[in-house]
Formats: C-alpha cells, structure tokens, sequence
C-alpha cells in the first residue's frame, strides 16, 4: 500500500479546490489540464496540481487501510472492469492509475502488455473481494 497518502484534513482542501476549478470534469472526476483522476491525484503528498491551485506535501500518513475515497475509486473501476476487459480506454487508464496509487507501482497507463494489466486487474479485484460489502 502507497505511504505517501495526505492526512484527510489536507485532501478535503485540495478535492474542493479541484471541484471549483473550471478544469474540474465532474462526470468522471478527471483534470481537463492534466487529464489525472483527482479522488487519486489529491489524496498524494508529492503530488501538485498543474494549475499551481495547490502543492505537493511532506505532511503524510501511512494509514491501516485504504482511504475510503480510494476504495471507492476502486469499486467503481471494478464495475467497468469485472469481466476481464476494460469497458473503454478510460476504465483501462483508471485502472493502471489507481493500481499504481495503491501498489507504488509505474505501470504505464497506455500499456497493452497483457501481464501489467493482469497484475492491475487483479490488485482491483483483491479491493473489491475485500470491500465489498463495506
């Protein structure tokens, strides 16, 4: 699990600034600018948004779970991808990124390799197995 998570007090500060922000995508939560998944993007200490709204952080915690926020993101990507296939490119992008996130990994979202995306499927589907009936 990722240990450069934000304490929550500092990721409410930066998603509100995103959800005020004329590049905020309601619909699926993504940067216009900088095209990131900002329930992901805000929740990183060395993370900065690309518009300079907010910076990256020493502040950390290395929490016992998942933010709920991240099991959320992680639940939904779930349901695009639960039948072994991304349902378009964005679920597939969505999925190597909060993999990423949460496993400290690198894997590049526009990869085709089909033992990176295995290994991201199955990251998503070890949250899912353990969040869902949370």
């Amino acid at each position: 699990m990722n240990k450069f998570f934000v304490p929550n007090k500092v990721y409410e500060d930066r998603i509100s600034i995103c959800k005020s922000c004329i590049f905020y995508f309601k619909p699926t939560g993504t940067c216009k600018d900088c095209g990131c998944f900002m329930k992901i993007k805000a929740r990183l200490a060395p993370m900065e948004c690309s518009q300079k709204k907010w910076q990256k952080t020493t502040k950390i915690e290395t929490p016992e779970d998942l933010p709920q926020e991240m099991i959320e993101e992680a639940l939904k990507v779930w349901e695009l991808i639960k039948k072994g296939v991304a349902k378009n490119q964005t679920a597939k992008k969505q999925m190597i990124e909060i993999y990423n996130v949460i496993y400290n990994t690198n894997y590049s979202t526009g990869t085709n390799c089909s033992s990176c995306l295995q290994t991201c499927f199955n990251g998503i589907k070890q949250i899912y197995k353990k969040h869902k009936n949370d």
